[in-house]
């Protein structure tokens, strides 16, 4: 509530001048009005002294005391007479003058109202000073907007700030401590899940955020559930807090997980050198959490295991259901010795790797009972029992897609289909077979699914069949295809025999995705018996003919436009580019507006830099990522992490081995990680970039760069060939009938009518004008796809789409009506409160 405070009484001065520590007695009362009191005699006494930094030093304390309270004209009057006296302004015109003081004056304010625009200054904002000195790279004007109590920076106005004045190396301790202040904004500074600043910038906050979760953990009340918000905190002292500590268990792993330097982890392993066992293996969990649980691992007598476990994570970190590499898996554990890789799994426990190994078998089969999406995947790992064959197996886990066909809409039938499918691909390696798809037509072979006959019902029949790549039951009446289900045909209960072959036909059409994706990645050739058994298939007939192949000749085309008679390729990007095709193929697909079954023509691809084509890959160089979340993406994309001097990782692309070597100051998979070089060998024979298929140079340099999103430090990181993606698909599009819209690099300068605009392709960030300052716009605004696009590929890309769309509604802002996104972009005019007592704005 405000408080109106009169000038102090004569009494209570005296006693304040009689007594030195009876001010810093009442500065200690709450909201009171004697501090309130103490603080106003202070200023007296620091302008008496002309001693400008305790003034200074003053003034934050009156505000904090003050709130949001008000003062009496009479102390409002004597401190802007103190302040300006002690703080003169000699330019009103200057806004770095204006805002450098420690005290709102009224003469201040004054002066910033005519700096700011009418829809500032009700609030303060300055947000348009930030913008400007921003842009003009004024640090003089950012300092003090920084530091001035005369107005408010919103949150999307500080991150920039901050960064300039780090790179300027103008961010002190003083001003870490007042942002630091603000528990919900440090930690959304210091968040690498979501990085909203520089990660220099990040890190200066690091240490105020690591005490603010330390004096958390020692509270006489802590609130766990505050505890555990991320991001995790840093440093050694966490770790052993978490082992000694007895509470909840969920709060013991996250602060046990906590960031540790090189040495600090060099500490921790020698540390548990002399500890009991079960303390060594208590660690080993917590760290578990953090990615560097494998330097404890010969403290546990599992050296060697690294691989193992790194398989074994990958499999819980990036997606529950993910397919696992089943010789990956064999060879690892071979490393290790069987009875060591059991023991290893009992610490970290993993169904898909133990099933891999023949372990559990028992456990995981309670777990299919029970339609759980990882017992589902486990057991397409199982090896093949007594009598059992892989058939068999596809069979049986027919049925258990059947079962999941039983669960309600949502978050578990998707999480069974998903399963199912991963099981599937898991069966394919048990079996021998080159993928599921391939699996997939043996198995219908060998227990063909009934087909049921076309429903007919009320003068519409209905079937099963393939809308573009998508399987869908089409209903027709006449030679009429109906967009939707009549409810007639929806409601008749012998709809359900096909609605379970639609459930099936999406499973398939799902594997088979996923074997033509591998097909584009690493042209691997497709025999013609092998095309001619999956353009058999229902599914394989729908999508073959969506993407563009390369014959024997070297001619490319769709399936019927090249010769079949011998294996044929699926084309890459990249090599459509070098035989400079690939812009017409584009152009053909927007004229088409063909929805391909998996990306190929609209695929992110990059093709050697000259530094890079020498032998060094520099577009990667110097960036610091995450290696956590960096490592788990390329374990999960087939590569092989090395630890060593230097690091390395290896991914084997058919006859080609690309090989990373890293600068790390930890593990691969916790710390901050470096990408060096990129290098390529033929067999044992080192080979420049320029002489590497296309196609293999592109999908390496893509992992690396999907791998640095995944690990990104830094606001703004993009993945490099996303944003070209992005432009090539634009124009496919729109071509030449885009006049407001031009590319320069990965930005896009949009020539609006009520303004201009700078999107960037790679982040989507939208820039209004010549500031700097981004705009957080709703996330409706480009939503729904606009009229001239369409979806590339049957799992559509929604956020290259969103991105787009935005480009042709700001190219079209005179259309945009809802007052939220105008408000956002800064073209909505508020209008001022003007107050009818005294004629001032509020």
């Amino acid at each position: 509530m405000p408080q109106h405070l009169s000038q102090p009484s004569l009494r209570v001065c005296s006693a304040i001048k009689g007594a030195e520590h009876a001010e810093d007695a009442m500065l200690d009362m709450p909201g009171g009005t004697l501090a309130l009191m103490a603080l106003i005699h202070r200023a007296r006494r620091d302008a008496a002294s002309a001693d400008p930094a305790a003034l200074r030093t003053t003034a934050g304390h009156l505000l904090r005391q003050l709130g949001d309270g008000t003062l009496a004209n009479a102390d409002r009057q004597e401190l802007d007479r103190i302040y300006d006296e002690a703080f003169p302004l000699t330019d009103p015109t200057d806004a770095a003058d204006v805002l450098d003081a420690p005290w709102p004056t009224t003469a201040r304010l004054g002066a910033l109202e005519k700096l700011l625009d009418e829809r500032s200054f009700p609030d303060r904002r300055l947000d348009p000073l930030a913008e400007a000195a921003l842009e003009a790279g004024d640090l003089r004007l950012l300092r003090a907007i920084a530091r001035t109590p005369l107005g408010v920076v919103c949150d999307d106005s500080w991150p920039p700030l901050l960064d300039a004045l780090q790179a300027a190396g103008e961010l002190d301790d003083e001003l870490v401590t007042r942002v630091a202040a603000d528990e919900d904004f440090v930690r959304a500074l210091v968040n690498p899940a979501k990085p909203v600043v520089h990660a220099a910038t990040g890190d200066r906050f690091r240490p105020a955020w690591d005490d603010h979760v330390w004096r958390m953990l020692h509270a006489p009340d802590p609130d766990w559930d505050r505890v555990q918000i991320r991001p995790r905190p840093r440093g050694l002292r966490f770790v052993r807090w978490a082992l000694d500590f007895t509470g909840n268990w969920r709060v013991a792993r996250h602060i046990g997980a906590a960031e540790l330097t090189p040495a600090e982890r060099a500490e921790l392993v020698e540390w548990l050198r002399d500890a009991p066992a079960e303390r060594r293996e208590q660690a080993f969990t917590l760290r578990l959490g953090a990615g560097d649980a494998q330097v404890l691992l010969p403290l546990l007598g599992l050296a060697g295991g690294e691989r193992l476990l790194r398989l074994i994570q990958a499999g819980q970190a990036v997606n529950r259901v993910l397919r696992l590499d089943r010789a990956a898996i064999l060879a690892a554990a071979a490393a290790l010795g069987d009875a060591a890789a059991a023991r290893l799994l009992k610490l970290a426990p993993n169904d898909v790797v133990a099933a891999a190994l023949g372990l559990r078998r028992g456990p995981i089969m309670t777990r299919v009972a029970k339609d759980s999406p990882v017992g589902i995947t486990a057991y397409g790992m199982l090896p093949l029992a007594d009598g059992e064959t892989a058939l068999d197996r596809w069979v049986a886990l027919r049925d258990v897609h059947r079962r999941g066909m039983a669960l309600s809409a949502g978050e578990r039938r998707r999480q069974h289909e998903a399963a199912v499918n991963v099981a599937l691909e898991h069966l394919a390696q048990v079996g021998g077979y080159p993928h599921a798809a391939a699996l997939d037509a043996a198995g219908q072979a060998h227990a063909p699914t009934p087909v049921p006959p076309p429903l007919v019902t009320g003068g519409y029949t209905t079937v099963t069949g393939f809308d573009g790549g998508e399987p869908a039951l089409v209903a027709t009446k006449g030679s009429r295809v109906l967009k939707t289900l009549p409810k007639a045909v929806r409601d008749d209960k012998a709809l359900a025999p096909l609605r379970e072959q639609h459930e099936l036909l999406r499973g398939h059409t799902a594997r088979l995705r996923t074997m033509l994706h591998r097909l584009v990645t690493t042209g691997t050739p497709l025999p013609p018996a092998e095309l001619a058994r999956l353009r058999a298939t229902q599914a394989g007939a729908a999508l073959l003919p969506l993407l563009v192949w390369q014959d024997g000749e070297g001619r490319f085309g769709l399936l019927d436009e090249v010769d079949t008679s011998g294996p044929v390729t699926a084309a890459h990007p990249a090599e459509l580019a070098a035989a400079g095709v690939l812009g017409t193929w584009q152009a053909e697909a927007a004229r088409r507006r063909l929805c391909q079954p998996t990306s190929q023509l609209f695929r992110e691809w990059y093709a050697p830099t000259p530094d890079e084509a020498a032998g060094q890959a520099t577009r990667f160089t110097g960036r610091a990522i995450d290696g956590g979340a960096a490592g788990r993406q390329l374990v999960a994309r087939g590569w092989t992490l090395l630890d060593g001097a230097p690091p390395q990782a290896i991914r084997c692309f058919g006859a080609y081995t690309a090989v990373l070597d890293g600068v790390t100051t930890g593990c691969w998979s916790a710390g901050e990680v470096g990408f060096a070089r990129l290098g390529f060998r033929d067999g044992g024979t080192a080979v420049p970039a320029r002489e590497v298929p296309a196609r293999v140079f592109s999908e390496a340099v893509r992992d690396l760069d999907q791998a640095a999103l995944a690990g990104r430090r830094s606001a703004g990181d993009y993945a490099t060939g996303l944003a070209r993606a992005r432009a090539d698909l634009m124009t496919a599009v729109f071509g030449d009938r885009i006049d407001r819209v031009t590319r320069h690099g990965d930005t896009v300068v949009v020539d609006g009518t009520r303004a201009g605009y700078r999107v960037h392709l790679g982040t989507g960030e939208v820039i209004v004008g010549t500031g700097r300052q981004l705009r957080d716009l709703p996330y409706s605004f480009g939503e729904n796809l606009h009229r001239s696009l369409f979806r590339t590929v049957d799992t559509p890309d929604y956020p290259t789409l969103r991105v787009l769309t935005r480009i042709m509604l700001l190219a079209e802002d005179e259309k945009i009506t809802d007052e939220w996104t105008l408000e956002k972009l800064g073209l909505m005019v508020r209008t001022p409160n003007v107050c009818s007592a005294c004629g001032g704005i509020h």
